[in-house]
């Protein structure tokens, strides 16, 4: 299938041999249940390894005095990013156009039988709109600016076609992946040589805030292992030096 991910096409078989030993560390919020297509999702992060990050899925995270909830948020070292899963409620086949304004649609002009598309908000309106409450709140916590990408994720039902995305325009730093795990590989891939912006305190000081180290059992160093970095001693052992808090 041909896709495109902001202006990032299929890529070619390149990167697929690279090899490693760290792999996303993946936390999964049981508050809530997945949905199927988020089932699929969290499928596609225990299928990437040597992939360095962190993943937490179903997160409500503080907005205007109440809370978004935010279906995945990917720490690599380079980016966070805010992810929207979405699946289809029926079966349609077509290019997925996504109209500057309004509910996507098909190419036939029909309104994608998608969960959250409609004429009052859509998918790209909606994972903005949490990009843009984890922004806020994260550097209101971290007292440093920080820039939280936006990523929606479409999942096909079984024997859907879709065989192409037809993209008018979409907020900027805000990319769309149709059913194709290995252009997700090669988004969190291609961030490799970018510039280090996540941490492992900083991120294991957002988790904190968020009530989720629990999943982890509190332990930073697994998030530094996680992504890549070298493991410190934790808080509750003798002598250890102390962590950084923001």
């Amino acid at each position: 299938m041909e896709v495109e991910i902001g202006e990032l096409t299929r890529p070619d078989d390149t990167w697929a041999g690279r090899s490693g030993e760290v792999a996303v560390l993946l936390l999964v919020n049981q508050d809530s249940e997945l949905s199927p297509a988020e089932e699929r999702f969290a499928e596609w992060v225990e299928w990437s390894p040597a992939q360095p990050g962190v993943v937490l899925m179903n997160v409500n995270v503080p907005y205007r005095g109440n809370s978004r909830q935010l279906d995945a948020l990917i720490f690599t070292r380079q980016r966070c990013i805010a992810v929207e899963v979405k699946g289809f409620r029926s079966v349609q086949h077509g290019t997925l156009v996504i109209p500057p304004n309004g509910p996507w649609l098909l190419d036939d002009g029909e309104v994608a039988d998608l969960y959250g598309n409609g004429y009052d908000h859509d998918p790209v309106s909606q994972v903005r709109t949490n990009s843009l409450a984890m922004k806020n709140w994260a550097t209101g916590v971290t007292r440093r600016p920080c820039f939280v990408w936006g990523l929606v994720v479409v999942m096909l039902l079984p024997g859907q076609d879709v065989p192409s995305l037809e993209v008018h325009s979409h907020p900027e730093k805000t990319d769309i992946i149709v059913e194709d795990f290995d252009v997700f590989r090669y988004y969190l891939h291609r961030l490799d040589e970018q510039k280090v912006q996540w941490e492992a305190d900083r991120v294991h000081t957002l988790l904190s805030r968020l009530g989720v180290t629990h999943l982890y059992d509190g332990h930073r160093d697994a998030i530094a292992a996680a992504l890549g970095e070298p493991a410190y001693p934790d808080d509750d052992i003798p002598d250890a030096a102390p962590l950084r808090r923001y």
